[in-house]
């Protein structure tokens, strides 16, 4: 392979290279494969614990928009199918940030099939959205919403929020998705970023291997540390940066991890949900820093 393509296929480990995050010499291969290619690896940075996929080049701007309908939601028939996959993680963003939301106008970058957007439509003072898949978008677009399938074809600013939720790990150029989400908010606006930790509990402690070939992926370019996910912030001009860690799956789902290897057991062994057991796990995996989410919020 010749050293042009080399670098294109290193397009985000170049990055963290430029930042000072990573070095040459600290990146070995993690995991053999993702679990939907066997032609990528998953690399760890040593020196910080940031991991990060082999390659890049397989993402790009065609990649989303030609998804097949709502398949790519766990092939879901329909809308109302990829709600309800989805409606646990947008019930708890919706409980989460209401606040920051509330008589605000509020973009959402990467909505999917906008289940959050239902939840907190008579939250938000205005609601937009990006999302680049194109029958999610002529779908949001049938519903009413102000739907865009990108931020450069938006044609609105000023924003008082954006949130990005589960998205920035898609992206290629992350930086540079992050400046034109900086352009897009007024004078003081925020956004919330949420992205999977390198740290996972499953991942640092656990070592699982069933759990890593379930949870790498080959749309998961990064996995974020605290000081990855603040430096590119900060990259990106933001300031007032807050990043800490957020436990998205219980005990349950890990106590089924760790005994029986497989996904599910939040739902499996709901008897284990309750908040004697979550809370104080909770505590300790965000003590350790260990939690499977982080969570920035910052200003412009």
């Amino acid at each position: 392979m010749n050293d042009n393509v080399t670098k294109s296929k290193h397009k985000i480990k170049n990055l963290l290279e430029s930042l000072g995050l990573c070095e040459g010499s600290s990146v070995q291969t993690y995991y053999r494969r993702v679990r939907d290619r066997d032609d990528v690896a998953v690399l760890l940075c040593e020196k910080t614990g940031i991991l990060f996929l082999s390659r890049s080049d397989h993402i790009n701007d065609a990649y989303y928009k030609n998804q097949d309908a709502f398949n790519y939601w766990w092939n879901a028939k329909d809308r109302e199918g990829a709600k309800a996959l989805k409606h646990d993680d947008d019930a708890r963003r919706a409980r989460q940030f209401k606040d920051y939301i509330r008589g605000k106008r509020w973009l959402d970058f990467g909505t999917g099939v906008g289940g959050v957007l239902d939840l907190l439509q008579n939250i938000a003072k205005e609601i937009y959205a990006v999302e680049p898949q194109q029958d999610a978008l002529k779908t949001l677009q049938g519903l009413g919403y102000k739907a865009y399938s990108g931020l450069e074809v938006c044609p609105e600013k000023s924003f008082d929020i954006i949130t990005l939720f589960h998205v920035l790990e898609h992206l290629p150029e992350p930086i540079e998705a992050l400046i034109s989400v900086r352009e897009k908010l007024r004078a003081g606006g925020k956004v919330i970023i949420e992205v999977p930790h390198a740290r996972d509990f499953l991942l640092k402690t656990m070592n699982l291997e069933n759990f890593k070939a379930f949870t790498f992926w080959s749309e998961h370019l990064m996995l974020h540390t605290r000081k990855s996910l603040r430096v590119f912030l900060e990259k990106a001009g933001f300031k007032k940066i807050t990043v800490y860690g957020y436990q998205r799956f219980p005990f349950s789902n890990h106590l089924y991890w760790i005994l029986r290897g497989k996904p599910g057991g939040h739902k499996k062994w709901k008897f284990f949900n309750n908040r004697l057991l979550s809370v104080p796990y909770d505590y300790l995996l965000r003590a350790i820093n260990q939690t499977d989410t982080l969570i920035a919020i910052a200003e412009k």
